[in-house]
């Protein structure tokens, strides 16, 4: 039998366990300004300027331009005198090259199981350039104040990225490691340069997901203090900056406020508490609905939809126990997962397409159990809970504590669908 419900990382979404997310640039606009004409145009883009043009085209899953067009920037600053303007551009490029390396492993939904070796090792490769550079910038007396505090923010977040790759390949003394330099030298960045908003979003990712987290890590690092607030209000100070990092942090801030509705340490917190089920039902709903509108609206010729937003709104409907609005979003998910690996070329881990296939079964349980149109119903309740009860998983996810909680989810709804049928009876 297999689970209804593999929960994966593209769906839970932050960085410390879906790990540190990719927070390209510093201190730039998140809306793509008018794309030049030739390509001969986009190879004189300073490195903040494509970046942010590249983020954007992430979103819709439009990586293979941008991969030669940082390559080549790459080789002719690697080819100049090394001077310090020179080598700081170069630091900026060697990150913005691993981070769109990271973000397609996020697309592609790696996994300690699943992952590409060639993104993977692009990935080790470009980070490692970046890490080095920065600290051999850091070590030079002739620095500016706001370059190395530019230095120490791309070091933070080198250090981050690679701790979210080695989390999920089960290297935790190395990730909890770079973990913690992270945390400091993105502390450094702010003490440098306090209107550093971008460096906010590192922190606040760091400090949510290894509270969130628990146990050994979370005692290491923060002395096993409950820093979830301190990292909420990290990515939202950010977010009322102007930060390119924006849709990056809109959508790590989603995940989280999703991931403090079905945390059982809330389930008992006035209504009026920042962490509370009410407020992050609220600040999930604003923040998607703020998402859509500022990149979904008005996409790109050919652009079929996003499946991370559609995931997104699908585990909300499911929470909210609106499982039509749910099954839609799983399908849109599916049509898009398709679209990719038909026509994109992406390949997609198996897994989590089987994830979204089990949402829709889900989804098409619980619709046809409520109306009584399905006879089985009981008998399909039951294989999904002996399942669970006799030690299988619903969620497919690298942390025990969160693939629990998840889980919990669909466990008690498929236990109250069995109630209400009197399927024991």
């Amino acid at each position: 039998m297999n689970p209804i419900f593999h929960f994966h990382k593209d769906m839970a979404g932050w960085m410390a366990v879906t790990g540190f997310l990719f927070v390209f640039g510093t201190g730039m606009a998140a809306a793509a300004p008018a794309t030049p004409e030739t390509e001969q145009d986009l190879a004189g883009l300073p490195a903040l300027e494509m970046a942010e043009r590249a983020l954007v085209d992430t979103l819709y899953y439009n990586f293979d331009p941008w991969f030669p067009r940082f390559e080549r920037s790459i080789q002719q600053l690697e080819a100049r005198p090394q001077t310090l303007p020179t080598q700081m551009e170069l630091l900026r490029f060697y990150f913005y090259m691993a981070g769109l390396h990271g973000e397609l492993t996020h697309v592609l939904s790696f996994t300690s199981e699943f992952s590409i070796e060639k993104v993977k090792k692009d990935f080790f490769y470009y980070s490692g350039k970046a890490q080095v550079l920065a600290e051999t910038l850091l070590e030079n007396p002739k620095l500016s104040q706001a370059d190395r505090a530019d230095a120490y923010y791309f070091l933070g977040l080198s250090e981050g990225y690679r701790a979210l790759l080695e989390y999920g390949e089960g290297h935790l003394l190395s990730a909890l490691i770079n973990g913690l330099r992270a945390d400091n030298h993105l502390e450094d960045a702010l003490e440098l340069d306090p209107g550093h908003a971008d460096a906010h979003v590192g922190l606040g990712v760091y400090r949510y997901g290894n509270t969130r987290l628990g146990g050994l890590g979370n005692f290491i690092m923060q002395w096993g203090q409950d820093l979830r607030l301190v990292g909420l209000r990290h990515i939202e100070k950010a977010l009322e900056k102007q930060i390119m990092s924006r849709p990056l942090a809109i959508k790590t801030l989603i995940w989280f406020y999703i991931s403090e509705q079905i945390n059982p340490d809330n389930a008992d917190l006035p209504d009026t508490h920042p962490l509370s089920p009410y407020v992050a039902r609220s600040r999930t709903l604003y923040l998607m609905d703020q998402y859509e509108r500022l990149y979904f609206r008005e996409p790109p010729e050919g652009f079929i939809g996003n499946k991370g937003l559609a995931m997104m709104k699908a585990i909300q409907f499911v929470m909210d126990r609106d499982y039509a609005r749910a099954l839609e979003q799983f399908q849109k998910n599916l049509k898009i997962c398709d679209h990719l690996i038909r026509v994109r070329k992406f390949q997609l881990n198996p897994k989590y397409i089987a994830t979204v296939k089990a949402g829709i079964k889900f989804c098409q349980l619980m619709m046809a159990a409520a109306s009584g149109a399905d006879s089985k119903a009981c008998v399909l309740v039951r294989e999904q809970i002996d399942f669970i009860d006799h030690g299988g998983s619903m969620v497919q996810y690298e942390s025990s504590k969160i693939r629990e909680e998840i889980q919990d989810v669909f466990y008690h709804q498929l236990e109250n669908l069995s109630s209400r049928l009197n399927c024991l009876s």
